[in-house]
């Protein structure tokens, strides 16, 4: 990823071979645009495919799976510009702005192509040369200028940008259900079910009888196995798929729980 300056609020990301980030979770809204290759986006709920020319917007606090792949003679390549909470406060104040409840959205979503889009990342691609020595007055009149385009464009996102509420309690058997393959501590599932480390393993204990640690390990093992027997995944791709860092470390518990190397599953 190669920084638009030393600030990483806007941001120039370039990969020239395949680049799976196992798990993620978007900590700052984000406006971005696909120049080049494509970038796909899984949360357990769906996928989403962006291409060349295609805007998207990234929920903070969402966990999401990023596989960025590079086209067949151009490099993966997309300007991405991040919104820390200040400036999104100060946008707020100065426009009189509130959030109202929403509904569910996913992590990364595409956006209305629409020409005052499409004016500001061309705009935005010629002047970074100013961005370059940590202009951060620059920095903020810019985002701002986004804040307005993207309102302008889509006026919904106002309940998406500025709700600067925590995650709440939510239901943690679904959360769980649909998360454990990502590859978290288990602070960070704390959190974003709304809870404390303690609470956490006090309802999780509840809901499943026995601790997070033994059952994310049953559960991803479990996991792994179908993907191996049934979608003939290959172990070297199928241990980060389902939340383990390390492919000796996933062998070895493997074995220990089915009897056999997963590279022997057929």
């Amino acid at each position: 990823m190669i920084p638009a300056n030393e600030h990483p609020q806007i941001l120039i990301s370039c990969y020239y071979k395949k680049s799976v980030n196992g798990e993620d979770i978007v900590n700052r809204h984000a406006f971005a645009y696909q120049i080049a290759g494509s970038l796909t986006v899984q949360d357990g709920h769906e996928k989403v495919i962006f291409q060349p020319g295609d805007f998207r917007f990234n929920v903070r606090n969402r966990l999401a799976k990023f596989v960025k792949q590079p086209g067949e003679s151009d490099p993966f390549k997309s300007l991405s510009l991040q919104f820390d909470e200040e400036t999104l406060r100060e946008f707020a104040d100065e426009h009189h702005l509130i959030a109202e409840t929403t509904s569910y959205v996913p992590p990364s979503f595409q956006l209305k192509k629409h020409p005052l889009l499409q004016n500001f990342v061309d705009s935005l691609q010629q002047s970074l040369p100013y961005f370059t020595e940590g202009n951060n007055d620059l920095m903020k009149i810019k985002l701002k200028e986004a804040l307005i385009v993207l309102l302008k464009v889509q006026p919904e996102l106002k309940d998406i940008l500025f709700n600067f509420q925590t995650p709440g309690k939510i239901n943690l058997k679904a959360f769980m259900e649909r998360s454990f393959r990502f590859n978290l501590s288990l602070a960070r599932f704390a959190y974003l079910t709304g809870r404390s480390i303690s609470t956490f393993k006090r309802d999780f204990s509840g809901e499943f009888s026995m601790t997070p640690a033994k059952w994310l390990q049953q559960k991803r093992l479990d996991e792994a196995y179908y993907l191996l027997k049934e979608e003939k995944f290959k172990t070297t791709d199928v241990y980060a798929e389902v939340g383990f860092e390390d492919l000796s470390h996933f062998s070895f518990v493997f074995k220990k729980r089915f009897g056999v190397n997963p590279s022997s599953i057929s």
